[in-house]
């Protein structure tokens, strides 16, 4: 099913919360598509250098790049295939959609130069969600690439990309927001001044917390930004369409756990219930249970390796009862790792569930991503 997805799809989404392997699974999805002889682009927002270090690519950059031919050979990418890197630039984004809606360079510069704008595209909840889907449409808008793989900006929720588009949408359309830009639009100017002088009790107690340079810089930024809310608005609305198209596959990376797989429904029936299909899961770091777990019997095997024939019974015992022990821990959590997948295949049976197993070291190498990608390919 991944295979049928990376080569037929022009856009796909790799959510989940941080920490699951999902820059990861970004890659390989990206390595699945270039041996098909696509053209691909996987980008991120993770300011970890976790992507390039699995790509072999020194450093990356808001340009994309495309992987040595080293790299493609290590990954097993030939023929027509081609795969590029890119790191998304959240002030970039930003700033490419002020400059397609303010004409005039003298009000871009205010507007990029006010402490509040900054605050807004840097540290507000959503915005670095909200820059992932602005670079996203522009790069599709390019039509540059066959198939563009997000891995989403790591987050503890994976709705947070989703809701993005929306959250700021109503920020920006807010009836305050608004009246407070229309307050200048007679004179030109907003006359924040003007309305604290008028004698505003919540003004002045709200002034003595936050400075009244904060006040004037917030007057400034909404005189200046009513320009923009208009096209903050259309394109997110552009970007809650596209997201609605059939050729943009939705995959959540999760952990096979308990609250993961719990999340994960959740995730599902929020897509659902705005029309959107989630295409499948991709569960990683999934233990498999181990051969052997009865003591007696891991004792009898020791006791035969040649390496181990100077150690005393006692010895023996107690190395061949804290493998039991470990060995047991780690069948009881295969069993539950088995069992929360079978629940999440039978709550979404039209979702595939891809299985990725743990493995010894972390995919940090081409070799290792190679292995994660022949996985993934395998579904």
């Amino acid at each position: 099913m991944l295979n049928a997805l990376a080569q037929t799809r022009r856009i796909l989404v790799v959510a989940g919360p941080g920490g699951v392997g999902k820059t990861t699974s970004a890659a390989a999805l990206g390595v699945l598509a270039a041996r098909a002889g696509r053209k691909t682009l996987v980008c991120t927002i993770d300011p970890a250098p976790r992507l390039a270090d699995a790509l072999g690519v020194p450093a990356l950059s808001a340009d994309p790049q495309p992987l040595s031919a080293a790299a493609n050979a290590a990954l097993r990418i030939d023929g027509d295939g081609q795969l590029y890197a890119a790191r998304l630039d959240t002030t970039r984004a930003f700033a490419h959609l002020v400059q397609q809606q303010v004409a005039d360079p003298e009000m871009r510069r205010r507007i990029f130069d006010n402490p509040i704008y900054r605050q807004i595209t840097t540290t507000l909840t959503g915005s670095q969600e909200y820059a992932a889907t602005l670079a996203l449409y522009d790069l599709h808008a390019r039509g540059e690439y066959d198939l563009i793989v997000l891995d989403t900006p790591p987050t503890a929720n994976a709705l947070d990309f989703l809701d993005a588009p929306r959250r700021i949408a109503e920020a920006v359309a807010s009836p305050a927001i608004r009246w407070f830009a229309r307050s200048g639009e007679d004179t030109g100017l907003f006359s924040w001044r003007r309305v604290r002088a008028g004698g505003a009790l919540a003004l002045r107690r709200l002034g003595k917390f936050v400075g009244n340079q904060f006040l004037d810089d917030l007057g400034a930024f909404l005189a200046d930004f009513h320009a923009v809310l208009g096209g903050f608005l259309d394109r997110a609305r552009a970007i809650d369409t596209l997201l609605r198209q059939p050729e943009v596959a939705f995959l959540l990376v999760l952990a096979p756990e308990i609250p993961a797989v719990n999340e994960a429904l959740y995730f599902r029936e929020r897509l659902r219930a705005g029309g959107i299909a989630l295409s499948g899961f991709i569960a990683n770091r999934v233990l498999t249970a181990p051969g052997l777990h009865d003591a007696d019997t891991l004792r009898a095997r020791l006791g035969k390796l040649p390496q181990l024939a100077a150690l005393s019974p006692a010895v023996l015992d107690r190395a061949s009862d804290g493998l039991a022990f470990a060995a047991r821990y780690l069948r009881d959590t295969a069993a539950s790792h088995a069992q929360q997948l079978a629940r999440l295949q039978h709550a979404a049976p039209d979702a595939t569930v891809t299985r990725v197993p743990l493995f010894a070291n972390e995919v940090s190498t081409l070799d290792s991503l190679r292995v994660v990608a022949d996985q993934l390919g395998r579904t």
